[in-house]
């Protein structure tokens, strides 16, 4: 059974270099003009149960609804706004 999920990974074609420095470049320019814009990419490791919390702050707030809290890139999103939101009160 591995074997056979083996042969298949073998068998794929890499993609083209030229597929690929075309994908890196175009990253790289939206990563140039997101830091023309002021903005930085943060990584933040934080507990489920912290982002539970967050969640169910989000939802209560009406700033995320239940259907959008199952998806991962809409949570991430409105915590960024959130947290944007805390630190731009803080340097006014």
């Amino acid at each position: 059974m591995l074997a056979a999920a083996d042969d298949r990974r073998r068998k794929r074609k890499p993609k083209p270099i030229t597929v690929r420095r075309a994908a890196d470049l175009t990253r790289k320019r939206r990563q140039l003009e997101r830091e023309r814009l002021g903005l930085h990419r943060c990584e933040l490791w934080i507990s489920a149960r912290a982002i539970e919390g967050l969640i169910a702050q989000l939802v209560a707030t009406g700033k995320l609804t239940d259907k959008a809290a199952d998806n991962y890139r809409n949570v991430e999103t409105a915590i960024a706004k959130l947290l944007e939101a805390q630190g731009m009160s803080w340097v006014r």
